[in-house]
């Protein structure tokens, strides 16, 4: 897959470069652009398929450059790496269709995740999961799931998504409870439990290594919320589904 690179720092770009590089052969860095021009110039160049930019680029910014891709129908995958904290960045990277958001210090572990979701999505081994897809929500409410489902594996708190939907944190509370038949927190980690279900079966991945890639953070929070979802210990479950195609291969 053909990747570029828009950073101004010429470390933060020796970085990134390695850490790509180093992950997977499948990641190809044909470009690396430090200004604006130089992005556009290179993007009709080497037409890459995925793009990692920094928000904040010499001539403009990385955002008003996806914007302006996108608009030529540009259909790859970004990733957004940004210093600032401001939702109204991470609002117009969901309209934009960014695939992942990323905040300054970005450390290798932090780009690895997105390289990993990157390679699963692309072997078709992860399809999205989407819940309340038969419920005619309210957008504030769609909002709120869409969120979720960006950043579940980041620290997520209700006040945050409540701000991105440009509603207050009592009142989306009540109306997600109301319209989705479970409370937010509720959802959360019945999304981040699915995930993680996921990477039990498709991965050898550890329980502590699995709790950080969903966002729970620690593998006993990771336990008492799997079981509560799937009446499994993540343990049982990972046994008793992979033994259950061993005997589907068997047979």
């Amino acid at each position: 897959m053909r990747v570029m690179l828009i950073e101004d720092e010429p470390n933060a770009m020796e970085r990134y470069s390695s850490y790509i590089s180093s992950y997977d052969a499948a990641f190809d860095i044909v470009a690396k652009a430090s200004t604006y021009e130089q992005a556009r110039s290179l993007f009709i160049q080497t037409n890459p398929e995925i793009i990692f930019s920094d928000v904040v680029i010499p001539g403009n910014s990385g955002l008003h450059f996806l914007e302006e891709i996108r608009q030529r129908a540009w259909d790859g995958l970004a990733v957004i790496i940004s210093g600032y904290g401001d939702f109204s960045y991470a609002q117009k990277a969901i309209k934009l269709s960014v695939f992942d958001y990323l905040l300054k210090p970005v450390f290798q572990k932090d780009l690895e995740q997105v390289l990993d979701k990157i390679l699963r999505m692309m072997d078709a081994k992860e399809p999205e999961i989407h819940y309340f897809a038969d419920r005619n929500l309210p957008s504030y409410v769609k909002k709120a799931v869409q969120y979720v489902e960006h950043y579940y594996n980041q620290e997520i708190s209700l006040c945050a998504v409540a701000e991105f939907a440009h509603v207050s944190a009592s009142y989306l509370s009540a109306s997600f409870s109301k319209k989705c038949g479970m409370t937010f927190v509720e959802y959360l980690h019945a999304f981040r439990s699915d995930m993680a279900a996921k990477y039990l079966v498709e991965t050898d991945l550890t329980l502590e290594e699995i709790a950080d890639r969903v966002g729970f953070g620690d593998s006993s929070y990771l336990n008492r919320c799997f079981k509560k979802r799937f009446l499994l210990s993540p343990g049982q479950y990972r046994k008793q589904i992979l033994c259950g195609q061993e005997d589907a291969h068997v047979q």
